[in-house]
């Protein structure tokens, strides 16, 4: 799944994206700390899903930014965190 009509990765996977910088996307639009540790970890939405225990929905909506990562549970924080060997910090 492409993010951008003129994407040149057809697996979606901006967080790993050689024109990409910490953060920003090829776009320069922002890069939240869920979706780049996830790709850098090369775990899918689903995987990540079954390794946290998280609903692969609520996952999807942090990565889209609709749900805000600094008012996450704490509990799902360090289950992500853990899951994607990463600080918590890394995931606001």
């Amino acid at each position: 799944m492409r993010r951008y009509s003129d994407c040149m990765r057809t697996d979606g996977m901006c967080g790993i994206c050689a024109l990409t910088s910490r953060g920003l996307d090829c776009h320069n639009n922002r890069i939240n700390g869920v979706m780049y540790n996830r790709t850098l970890s090369g775990m899918t939405q689903k995987e990540l899903s079954e390794k946290t225990g998280i609903n692969i929905r609520q996952i999807q909506k942090y990565e889209s930014g609709e749900y805000d990562t600094g008012k996450m549970m704490l509990r799902n924080a360090i289950a992500l965190a853990d899951a994607l060997e990463c600080d918590v910090r890394e995931l606001l």
